[in-house]
């Protein structure tokens, strides 16, 4: 019996769905599985890949001053050091206090009969900004004179050496020095350097007055009162000897500073 066209018809287009139905599914699993290969991971970085003729920077900057030398290389040359110039040098041969100023932090200060806080017995005492005068120094203490007989705390003073006696060397290839001190008070201050005939020294006056300069005779090199206000002088020198730079102070004494240069 020959099938029945109607019925051919049906199961042809049964074949028919059936066939796009896993043609339809086949698709989008591949499209599903393309979608999925291509996203990337948000932890997962990638580098891009530097283009011909292009250099990608280097996560890690190269170490400021290398240049392009290796750090490591035995051929890099060594960084060159500054060269030091010659220098001249002080040394105090000599100090002596002889006038401080009342400094206390917790005023009045106490004038003590010895210098101990337990064994010194208040005498009197002093306002900030006195002067007194200093008779020898003990174990942190000043025995003083004036305004008051006693003893002080030193470290509740403002001093300095009243009387100093100073050296001044200068290093082979050194040429100036600058000084700068103060005098608390009466005193004197003395520099003394070694120099040869026919050098120039030259004195200039940075701060306070201008100093005495003797030549090893003791006597004045430069025709220089205690009050002039020249800024310099300069001469060349009659002598190989120790020369002298002086300063005298008085009753309240003063900052100076100067310079010394000898060629």
């Amino acid at each position: 019996m020959k099938p029945n066209a109607s019925v051919l018809i049906a199961v042809g287009a049964v074949s028919l769905a059936a066939v796009a139905g896993v043609t339809s599914a086949i698709m989008q699993k591949s499209q599903s599985s393309v979608e999925s290969s291509s996203t990337i991971s948000p932890s997962v970085v990638v580098n891009p890949t530097p283009l011909p003729g292009t250099s990608q920077a280097p996560e890690t900057p190269a170490p400021a001053g290398t240049g392009s030398s290796t750090p490591n290389s035995p051929d890099a040359p060594p960084p060159a050091r500054p060269t030091e110039q010659p220098k001249a040098s002080r040394r105090v041969e000599s100090c002596k206090i002889d006038m401080a100023i009342v400094k206390d932090p917790e005023p009045p200060l106490n004038v003590r009969s010895a210098p101990s806080t337990q064994a010194g017995q208040v005498v009197g005492t002093l306002q900030n900004g006195t002067f007194v005068s200093v008779e020898r120094e003990q174990d942190g203490w000043f025995q003083i004179s004036t305004p008051i007989k006693g003893w002080i705390s030193s470290q509740r003073t403002d001093h300095g050496c009243s009387r100093k006696v100073e050296r001044v060397e200068f290093a082979p290839g050194a040429t100036a020095i600058e000084i700068a001190d103060r005098f608390i008070g009466t005193g004197s201050h003395t520099y003394h350097l070694q120099a040869n005939q026919g050098q120039t020294l030259t004195l200039t006056r940075q701060a306070g007055p201008f100093p005495m300069l003797l030549a090893p005779d003791g006597k004045p090199l430069a025709d220089i009162m205690p009050d002039d206000n020249r800024s310099s002088w300069s001469g060349t020198l009659p002598v190989t000897g120790q020369y002298t730079v002086e300063y005298d102070s008085n009753f309240k004494g003063y900052q100076y500073a100067f310079q010394i240069e000898i060629r």
